[in-house]
């Protein structure tokens, strides 16, 4: 088993049970009627919450943009806010494996600056899309209804995998070789940087000042 399937092992693992308390889940239907009713509810829901219009979230939003009743909404999610909690989580995954697949299309003739730049870029695009008001709402319900488990931040860890492949395969000798735990601690640290004060409703959110500061200690991070 070489190095590339340790770490997909490593992080596979590690990943599914770091995440156990934190990932939505509902029960699966047995009946197709059932299914296809939970499949138009979370499909209703995901729309309503890229809308990110957090005053939608709501049971009466969810019934009227999928046509089923109050009730039904009820008897098959159990809790509604759950279902947008979800909504939010697919969101990040669908985010996250975009930046995955970027990274693994990257040019490995171009030096970490470049790669830097690039993806400090759609990182910021993402945080505008997706604005600090469901990712506030995301914090405040989701943390008030499960508390604030040490595993909260750990999403960010999907990336590690596929970074440290990117450090390996790139030609430039920019790129800084990182261990596991490095590479786990520094992503933590870009989360903070980047992604925290949209969520925080910072005043720099966004800003030319912000975008410098992530890049700048982005470089003294990563680069050699």
């Amino acid at each position: 088993m070489g190095l590339r399937d340790l770490l997909r092992l490593f992080f596979y693992c590690s990943y599914f049970i770091m995440h156990k308390n934190l990932e939505i889940n509902f029960s699966d239907p047995k009946q197709d009627r059932s299914k296809k009713t939970l499949d138009d509810l979370l499909e209703a829901a995901y729309e309503i919450v890229e809308s990110a219009d957090t005053a939608k979230f709501t049971s009466r939003t969810l019934a009227s943009k999928s046509g089923y009743s109050l009730g039904t909404l009820s008897q098959r999610l159990g809790s509604v806010e759950d279902v947008f909690f979800w909504a939010i989580q697919r969101g990040r995954k669908s985010k996250l494996n975009a930046f995955i697949n970027a990274m693994e299309q990257f040019d490995a003739q171009l030096p970490i600056q470049v790669f830097i730049d690039k993806y400090v870029d759609i990182a910021f695009g993402n945080m505008n899309a997706v604005t600090s008001k469901v990712m506030r709402y995301y914090d405040q319900r989701f943390t008030l209804k499960h508390g604030l488990t040490t595993d909260y931040f750990d999403y960010i860890d999907v990336l590690i995998e596929p970074y440290l492949e990117l450090c390996q395969k790139n030609e430039t000798n920019t790129f800084r070789v990182l261990s596991l735990e490095e590479a786990r601690l520094i992503f933590k640290c870009v989360l903070m940087l980047g992604e925290r004060p949209f969520a925080n409703d910072d005043p720099i959110a966004g800003t030319e000042q912000h975008r410098q500061i992530v890049v700048e200690n982005l470089i003294r991070l990563l680069a050699k």
